[in-house]
């Protein structure tokens, strides 16, 4: 379980920290507004919450890949028994 979690955890962690430099050295913090009014006073509270925002969604998206990248065990309970391509196919045994 713990192995899922930084699997998932990592890589977000990673990608929020590249969207927040990337964002913010395009756009100044004070210089964001809704409105005419300034969304956040200081550059700190700005940073923190760009960054928790990407993070929480490079964390879905991480989980939901893992999420489909499940073997067919882990999905069916068993797994199905390999399929001979080059066999004939007999409908009517003898």
């Amino acid at each position: 379980m713990l192995h899922k979690r930084i699997l998932t955890l990592w890589p977000a962690f990673i990608t929020a920290a590249l969207a927040t430099a990337s964002f913010f050295s395009v756009f100044d913090p004070h210089e964001l507004t809704l409105h005419g009014a300034r969304l956040f006073e200081d550059k700190l509270t700005a940073y923190s919450v760009f960054f928790l925002c990407a993070w929480g969604f490079g964390t879905l998206n991480a989980a939901l890949i893992l999420l489909l990248a499940r073997d067919e065990r882990d999905i069916n309970g068993f797994a199905p028994p390999p399929v001979d391509p080059d066999a004939r196919y007999d409908p009517e045994p003898e």
